[in-house]
């Protein structure tokens, strides 16, 4: 039998944090310190991502929607730089269009609810200017939602104001994100959400046991809802060896990300090379990563066999990880999984839906 072709199957990655890299300087025509840049978007037959404008919790608070926007004010010169390469993409038609053209559609989100700073005002204007998926929380607890990232109950899941957040997103068109939020926060946003939500960069807990990750019945739940689960490819989330080999856990790494941040706040450059430095000290305790691109596929199955074939997707984490697992050095490596995925079994109708086509059914249910 003809060994199957994955290089021509189009992929959608729900997350990264690149846009860090080109405020800090970077530029995406070519970027071999990180884990993407246009020639390796070609080359990995990445016809969507979305990128993320994150705003950590070390960020004054007063100052998170200016960071969003200078964020995705990169992202819009991105773009307007490389035309022949990348294309903003507000619609499932927009992204139709790119692909078909040979370029990657380039789909703004947000990182972190913080960036609306309590005000619904704020969140559409972002959604005004593009953004279409917002991840509610990131490390620590919001006043209107709970994190996974942090001790204690905060809010207790979502607030009154948290519910009506959820309800604006979906009325502004902006995809409901549960990647990062606690427990009690997943369950308040699956009684109230009347469309798809999605976790864009999260893993099985029943394979890696951290808060990050999602249950079993949480993974029937975005199912249920019509989303997809993005598998992230940090080795922490992939196999609960990675931390405990740290001897840390990802809230202390999280602390630290945002002493850097408070540190050198409108210093972006010196930001970057300090979180390359935290990245480098990690990876000296840690050594070689025991997660592997097997281990990704034993979470993209995971997920499969628990909510089946229709919500499973790819949300790499590119460029916003310390590490990354054997057998996967960016964004071109994302062939290489669907290829070992088909040697698992998988046939090509299952692969493109989760290389893309799951993604885009969402997509187009939330416009």
């Amino acid at each position: 039998m003809e060994a199957m072709n994955t290089q021509r199957i189009p992929i959608a990655d729900l997350h990264c944090d690149t846009l860090l890299e080109l405020r800090a300087g970077a530029d995406i025509d070519r970027f071999p310190e990180g884990h993407i840049d246009i020639g390796r978007l070609k080359k990995g037959g990445v016809g969507l991502q979305l990128f993320a404008a994150f705003v950590s919790a070390g960020v004054p608070e007063n100052r998170s929607f200016a960071e969003a926007n200078e964020l995705l004010d990169c992202l819009d010169a991105a773009c307007a730089k490389y035309p022949e390469s990348l294309a903003k993409a507000r619609t499932a038609r927009d992204v139709q269009t790119a692909m078909a053209s040979g370029k990657t559609a380039a789909v703004p989100a947000i990182e972190n609810g913080r960036a609306i700073e309590c005000d619904l005002s704020k969140l559409e204007a972002l959604a005004s200017r593009g953004v279409r998926c917002m991840t509610l929380t990131h490390s620590r607890h919001l006043p209107w939602a709970s994190s996974s990232g942090e001790e204690g109950e905060g809010p207790g899941g979502l607030t009154p104001f948290g519910k009506d957040v959820v309800r604006a997103m979906e009325d502004f068109r902006v995809i409901v994100d549960v990647s990062h939020v606690s427990e009690k926060t997943f369950w308040d946003v699956a009684s109230v959400a009347k469309k798809p939500f999605i976790a864009s960069h999260s893993c099985a807990a029943a394979l890696c046991p951290v808060p990050r990750n999602l249950t079993d019945e949480q993974i029937r739940a975005i199912a249920r809802s019509g989303g997809v689960i993005g598998v992230n490819f940090f080795p922490g989330f992939l196999d609960s060896r990675y931390l405990r080999k740290a001897g840390s856990s990802m809230e202390t790494i999280f602390r630290e990300m945002e002493r850097i941040e408070r540190d050198f706040d409108g210093d972006p450059a010196r930001r970057s090379a300090e979180m390359r430095r935290l990245n480098a000290e990690l990876r000296s305790k840690i050594g070689t990563p025991d997660a592997t691109l097997d281990t990704v596929c034993d979470h993209v199955e995971h997920i499969a066999r628990i909510g089946g074939e229709d919500v499973v997707a790819f949300g790499s984490d590119f460029d916003g990880v310390t590490d990354l697992p054997r057998g996967i050095s960016g964004c071109e490596s994302l062939p290489a999984i669907l290829a070992r995925l088909a040697e698992r079994g998988w046939d090509e109708s299952r692969l493109r839906k989760a290389a893309s086509e799951n993604f885009l059914r969402v997509f187009r249910a939330t416009e």
